[in-house]
């Protein structure tokens, strides 16, 4: 078989954002393995290739070429699975995963990527300390060295996930310096430009969606707005809609109770907008949290609700 050409893809993309091969092969493969892939002695599997090339921020469209039928069949259960979750159908996914688990080689990569959503799932039979244990030991199986001090340069798909994951377990726990903490690590990932606008894309508009909801919610209003108009402007410069509604709020909210000269009449037109766009996308739940927040706050907009 031929070997693939993403050897010179790899050690292109690792010296161009300054990482040694200990950086990117760690919790992924070994740094011997990482040498060979890259000088094209070694034909990667596709999970150690999908993470390494994710890790770079690289789209996962590069896997334009797989090793085997069952790994293009994997890499797509994947892909399933997600997806499934995305748009609610947890029994779907449910099933999807044992089905991937049962399948999948036992690698670090597909352990993790196991652990992650089997917790998420089945997030019900947790309390959040024992979820933010299993989170932080998903995260772990490809990022060894992690801690709330030591964060990875680079990050794959999963990996922001579980650090996501992990923010919003502190963030059950009243923990919301740490979950702030956590939430900002992710910010400063993205701000690095080490991974691609579509990979970004991905991940980026949840992160700040959570920031400004804690920081609101910790009376740190101005710093709240900002990470808003951050996530409010990615959202409509890519077309990518799914957090603008609840970006909107929470900048409804910090503005209401920032309370400065024209803050009132700007939070109105946000809480109606994210009102808007939550009975657009049929976010029923949202929206009746914002239809009573904008009685509450704005009693003049009853009519448009």
């Amino acid at each position: 078989m031929a070997m693939l050409p993403y050897g010179d893809w790899i050690r292109y993309r690792r010296k161009m954002l300054k990482l040694s091969q200990e950086d990117l092969a760690d919790g992924i493969c070994a740094v011997t393995t990482l040498s060979r892939i890259e000088n094209g002695s070694q034909q990667p599997s596709l999970s150690i290739l999908e993470a390494l090339l994710e890790r770079l921020g690289f789209s996962n469209t590069f896997l334009d070429s797989y090793v085997s039928e069952k790994a293009f069949y994997l890499h797509e259960l994947k892909f399933q699975i997600r997806q499934a979750y995305i748009i609610g159908d947890v029994a779907e996914a449910k099933k999807l995963l044992l089905e991937f688990e049962k399948d999948c080689p036992d690698t670090p990569v597909n352990k993790q990527f196991v652990l992650l959503y089997h917790t998420i799932f089945y997030a019900s039979e947790y309390t959040p300390q024992q979820m933010l244990e299993q989170f932080e030991k998903a995260l772990k199986l490809t990022c060894p060295k992690y801690n709330t001090l030591s964060v990875p340069k680079v990050l794959f798909y999963e990996e922001v996930i579980a650090m996501n994951a992990i923010a919003n377990c502190h963030f059950m726990m009243k923990q919301y310096d740490m979950a702030i903490d956590v939430y900002y690590q992710l910010k400063r990932f993205y701000d690095q430009h080490t991974t691609n606008a579509e990979e970004v894309l991905r991940t980026q508009p949840m992160v700040l969606y959570n920031l400004s909801k804690v920081l609101g919610l910790q009376g740190r209003y101005d710093e709240s707005i900002e990470i808003c108009d951050l996530g409010i402007r990615v959202a409509r410069q890519t077309g990518r809609m799914s957090y603008l509604a609840g970006t909107l709020f929470n900048r409804a909210w910090s503005l209401e109770l920032r309370n400065q000269p024209h803050d009132h009449d700007l939070a109105r037109d946000c809480a109606l907008y994210a009102y808007q766009m939550a009975v657009i996308t049929q976010k029923d739940k949202s929206a009746a949290l914002y239809r009573t927040f904008i009685q509450e706050h704005f009693p003049e907009l009853e009519s448009l609700l």
